[in-house]
């Protein structure tokens, strides 16, 4: 099993960032739109929107490079019909310009959301709600080593940075909206298993992960700091980068959250379900709101 590394560590990629932000840019677009997640990676960061990662940033000969999907190139101005030739099969594009070509600051930052939030599911825009509102998260889809033989790799959604006295408590939460099959006690993939897999996987790499987040914790203060004031970090990200002790429980704490539905899905079908699975769920801490903007993590 690979080990688990994250934090930017490369020589003069977070000065690089710093400088890219006092000019206009993309970066600083980003930087300004506090509703964009930046999930801190090995050596390269993704941007976030609704779960989907519209910009990686690495570092490559000296130079901030920046990629982006095509998909999200997409300009979602486009409107009319495109007809089909029903003789030839071709369709009629010849002409039309439907990509976002050059990045124009203050402009094309929306674009791409808008064309991203086209690939975005209930429960991903859930954990976007979730993320915004609650200041201490510091990670998001957090790629875990996968076991050896398993060409899967576990994901969790998100860690946060939980005060615990003097000290500073990793946890790690997955989302799930009511009706994801998932939340179901039995069958080869249900969130019972999948939490157990993530403590797992966690217990193995303990000291790893824990290294890790004070790096990201370092490189999240420095990011905000390049931001100018427009964005902040939590009391407990300041804690661990002035030296407060983070730690890991054991086993770890990994909790879940439901979120999507109404009162009569709660009081129906997520009160059935918690008491038909009483026994499955009694070593999980959840949290359930109808909203996921009321989540409080």
């Amino acid at each position: 099993m690979a080990g688990f590394k994250r934090g930017i560590r490369k020589d003069g990629m977070i000065e690089a960032l710093d400088e890219l932000a006092k000019r206009d840019s993309w970066w600083r677009d980003v930087l300004k739109d506090k509703s964009l997640v930046i999930g801190v990676r090995d050596d390269y960061l993704n941007v976030y929107w609704r779960g989907q990662s519209i910009f990686k940033v690495e570092m490559k000969q000296g130079r901030i490079v920046a990629t982006t999907h095509p998909k999200y190139l997409l300009d979602p101005d486009l409107s009319g019909q495109i007809a089909l030739d029903c003789e030839t099969g071709a369709f009629a594009v010849d002409g039309l310009d439907a990509l976002t070509r050059t990045y124009v600051p203050g402009e094309t930052l929306g674009k791409l959301k808008r064309a991203a939030s086209l690939f975005a599911g209930e429960e991903k825009e859930g954990v976007q709600a979730i993320v915004n509102a609650n200041r201490h998260v510091v990670d998001v889809e957090i790629a875990l080593p996968a076991e050896a033989g398993s060409h899967s790799v576990p994901r969790i959604d998100i860690a946060t940075f939980n005060e615990a006295g003097d000290g500073v408590k990793l946890v790690f939460w997955e989302a799930k909206v009511l009706g994801n099959v998932e939340l179901r006690a039995s069958g080869e993939k249900n969130v019972v298993r999948q939490i157990e897999n993530y403590r797992t996987v966690l217990t193995g790499q303990a000291a790893n992960v824990i290294e890790s987040y004070g790096v990201i914790a370092r490189n999240l203060a420095a990011i905000a700091k390049m931001s100018g004031g427009l964005r902040s970090i939590a009391p407990a990200v300041i804690k661990v980068v002035e030296g407060a002790s983070l730690t890991l429980s054991s086993p770890p704490d990994v909790r879940l959250i439901v979120y999507g539905f109404d009162k009569d899905q709660r009081d129906g079908a997520w009160k059935k379900l918690l008491t038909d699975n009483a026994e499955h769920f009694k070593d999980i801490e959840i949290l359930a709101r109808g909203n996921p903007g009321d989540v409080r993590l």
